[in-house]
């Protein structure tokens, strides 16, 4: 066996966890609740606040996936003394964090096997990869799945060299906790038992010594299955008490599984068909508004996935695991290419072993120049410039040079990781109903109706805290409401049942999707401070505004879910497609913050449910 490069030393390991970690944490934590809500992170947040309130998650199996993203928020929310009747956006996200710092930590339980050197650069390649850094400002499932998965596979690999009886529970608690996550657990499953497989004919052994329960031993003693029911059994424990709501509303515990009929028919793209390369251009090189590329984590993943499998120097025990790590990121990239339905968080799985195999393959070159000083300064100060570059694109990605300011965090146009992202236009739009509401005689009573085919979702996050809004996806037979905001297609069929008493303004959705805001005359006088004679400017911009000119919506934006509208709603009239107009771009009031209630109710009807995008 060929001579093992001398590790660096532990100084020198901690000094790359600490910058790991600095550097994670300022591009994870900086100004979490600058940019809009996602219509995911909305729904999310309001059944997070709705679960904490009553201690009952109700779970859908056709939307929304599973509890644990709601607990997690309701412990560590506990921890830092969340109130869940004012949660904000910097709140939610704060969980999500948490999870991303966590996984720079991660590669240390694999540092056996992908050596000091290895553990150090992936833990920096976390930390600053632009793609972790985006998603684990999100209040989505990704990231907290990414970590369970690799603590799941990481525990396997401990117990099989240590046979503490320990990692076995972890390894349950973590299947556990990744079926009451994503549905799409089962295909990580698959890529490891794939995995398994060519290790099993390779004929390599996963442990030292033939006894106890490491993974050679299953197939060698008569107990083989004892470790594998452990496991089970504490995941299924550890699912059931959370789809259950502590064991008390089994039938969810069913919907787990029925779900995945659902989930089959939905694999086929429901409008987010992409082709099979795409998650390859993000993970190596996208021009879209800038150039984009992770190639330093693709190209020394590559090498590492290589030496993985060509390398023979190792202990057979550690080829083993390599070999079926290996091959499970390779698997798990051809299932998620092969399937026609994509969205960029997904591939998150992927890109964080192929960020492990980048340790790996940095490691094994390297260890080709050991005895030559100069090359490897050389290679550190190459690595050190792709860190760089990295540290600058999650910055553009995250809009943290831009302090209070959101350039390119929600810009499909700029940012290949904001997917369907709200326009910043739709907080001020907010923002400006809050400020009418303080002009009504309601106040926070005032009523107001939303018509908008998805409901306008995260419209129901930032207006929680109004009691009188109703929700219609279709033209309602009555409209009274002072203040109304529907799909610009249905103002015409909205004045008609209006009359011409009230004044319209446009605002942006998402990309190709705008609202038209009508506020009756007599609130818009009183908001402008005219007196009730005189009519308001015909074409100048309120105050604090500026004008923009969009063209008409050419797309059509993610379907999302319906927020209970109250009552029933009649079919929508044709409507003309409106002409190009002036958008109100509102720069002047923040982003509402208020208490969250009423919650929305999170239910679907059979057309959104079939529209939906699932996550």
């Amino acid at each position: 066996m060929a001579r093992e490069p001398k590790p660096i030393r532990w100084k020198t390991l901690l000094a790359l966890l600490a910058l790991a970690l600095t550097l994670g944490s300022m591009g994870r934590f900086t100004d979490l609740g600058k940019k809009p809500m996602h219509t995911d992170e909305a729904i999310l947040a309001l059944k997070t606040q709705e679960y904490w309130e009553t201690g009952i998650f109700k779970y859908d199996p056709k939307d929304y996936h599973g509890p644990f993203l709601h607990h997690a928020a309701r412990w560590l929310g506990s921890l830092r003394g969340m109130d869940p009747a004012t949660l904000t956006e910097e709140q939610v996200r704060w969980v999500v964090c948490v999870f991303g710092l966590l996984l720079i930590l991660s590669p240390v339980l694999l540092m056996d096997v992908i050596g000091r050197t290895g553990a150090g650069v992936a833990a920096l390649l976390i930390a600053v990869s632009p793609m972790m850094n985006f998603y684990s400002r999100y209040y989505i499932m990704e990231v907290p799945f990414v970590f369970q998965v690799i603590v799941f596979i990481a525990s396997i690999w401990r117990w099989s060299q240590g046979k503490n009886i320990a990692w076995l529970f972890v390894a349950g608690i973590m299947l556990g906790w990744m079926h009451a996550t994503k549905e799409t657990f089962v295909l990580n499953m698959a890529a490891l038992a794939a995995g398994y497989g060519v290790v099993k004919m390779m004929g390599l052994p996963f442990t030292v010594k033939e006894r106890g329960y490491g993974f050679r031993s299953f197939t060698k003693t008569p107990f083989s299955l004892q470790p594998w029911l452990i496991v089970g059994l504490v995941a299924l424990l550890t699912s059931t008490w959370l789809y259950s709501n502590g064991f008390k509303t089994w039938n969810q515990v069913g919907d787990s599984v029925l779900t995945y009929r659902s989930y089959l028919q939905r694999s086929g793209g429901s409008g987010h068909e992409k082709p099979w390369h795409y998650y390859l251009s993000l993970l190596a090189w996208r021009r879209q508004g800038f150039l984009w590329s992770e190639g330093l984590i693709a190209g020394l993943g590559l090498v590492g996935l290589l030496n993985a499998f060509l390398d023979r120097r190792r202990a057979d025990h550690k080829r083993a695991f390599l070999t079926l790590f290996a091959t499970y990121t390779i698997v798990l990239l051809g299932i998620y290419s092969f399937i026609p339905y994509k969205t960029p968080w997904s591939i998150l799985s992927v890109q964080y072993a192929l960020t492990l195999m980048a340790g790996l393959g940095a490691r094994s070159i390297f260890r080709v120049f050991t005895d030559i000083p100069i090359v490897k300064i050389a290679l550190a100060l190459l690595l050190a410039g792709g860190v760089f570059n990295l540290c600058q694109q999650t910055s553009r990605a995250t809009d943290f040079s831009y302090e209070h300011e959101t350039r390119y965090a929600a810009s499909e146009m700029h940012n290949p990781y904001a997917y369907s992202h709200t326009s910043p236009n739709l907080v001020a739009l907010a923002g400006r109903i809050h400020q009418l509401a303080q002009y009504s005689d309601e106040k926070l009573n005032m009523p107001a109706q939303v018509i908008q085919s998805e409901n306008g979702w995260p419209l129901p996050w930032y207006l929680r805290d109004m009691k009188s809004v109703g929700y219609h996806t279709t033209m309602p037979e009555s409209l009274q409401s002072p203040v109304v905001v529907l799909d610009t297609a249905l103002e015409a069929e909205a004045r008609e049942k209006l009359g011409g008493n009230y004044e319209s303004s446009l605002w942006g959705l998402r990309p190709g999707i705008t609202l038209s805001l009508l506020v009756e005359k007599s609130l818009s006088e009183k908001f402008q401070g005219l007196p009730p004679s005189e009519p308001p400017p015909a074409t100048a911009p309120i105050a604090g505004t500026t004008v923009a000119t969009a063209s008409p919506p050419d797309t059509v934006g993610t379907p999302v879910p319906v927020a209970g509208p109250p009552g029933g709603a009649a079919p929508p009239a044709e409507a003309p497609a409106p002409p190009k107009a002036e958008v109100v771009v509102d720069e002047g009031p923040p982003p509402f913050v208020g208490p969250p209630y009423p919650v929305p109710t999170v239910e679907t009807s059979p057309e959104s449910r079939r529209s939906r995008r699932r996550s």
